[in-house]
């Protein structure tokens, strides 16, 4: 359930007040997205049934329908598909290596486009459920080399685990910034954080002096 709860949650976070955009592919997910929502007597949350990887286009000026202009949203949060490695219970994983390396390029796409829609001085929140450093620090590496604009920041309250270390990594890029969680792994506070694996990036977009 929690795909629809966060676009739920967010509503309720800013009272109902402003405009919270919602895609979907799937017609199934858009109409339970919807009945959630009418039960929790929500009106700030416009569903469209859209590819997100068809959500922007250079041509568009729309702030109101898919597809989306540049720079119209205030904040983003993105949560693109992954490999799904934090998932839990999980007893089993079936997917091929090939099929885990094909993820960081196709979530590039949502990353790419989410840059571009999104103002200066607004906030991107990348967010997966996954493990592996490629779909998570390696993201977030290529994000601050490609797009100079766009400037890593904390995600408060911290409550997970620092980030991981890898190969190559930036100087500027401080893996505290980011967080992850493990399932049952210590955390950074007294809050529970017994919850599935999952990654969280903050991202201010910033104008170039």
């Amino acid at each position: 359930k929690q795909w629809y709860q966060r676009r739920v949650r967010v509503a309720q976070l800013i009272g109902d007040q402003g405009t919270v955009v919602a895609l979907e592919k799937v017609q199934n997910k858009v109409d339970k997205l919807k009945a959630n929502i009418a039960k929790q007597n929500l009106n700030c949350i416009r569903v469209f049934k859209c590819d997100a990887t068809c959500a922007f286009s250079e041509e568009s000026t729309s702030s109101l329908q898919p597809p989306f202009g540049r720079e119209v949203f205030d904040r983003i949060l993105l949560d693109p598909p992954c490999s799904a490695m934090g998932q839990r219970p999980q007893l089993i994983n079936t997917l091929k290596l090939s099929e885990i390396s094909s993820y960081p390029s196709y979530q590039w796409c949502f990353v790419a486009d989410a840059v571009k829609m999104l103002k200066y001085d607004g906030t991107l929140v990348y967010s997966t459920c996954t493990l592996p450093k490629q779909e998570n620090e390696m993201m977030v590496a290529k994000i601050l080399k490609s797009f100079p604009e766009m400037r890593l920041v904390s995600a408060e309250p911290l409550i997970g685990q620092p980030g991981i270390l890898f190969e190559d990594q930036s100087e500027d890029y401080d893996v505290n910034l980011v967080q992850r969680f493990l399932p049952s792994s210590e955390s950074n506070s007294n809050i529970d954080s017994d919850t599935i694996g999952f990654f969280i990036a903050k991202f201010l977009k910033c104008k170039l002096r």
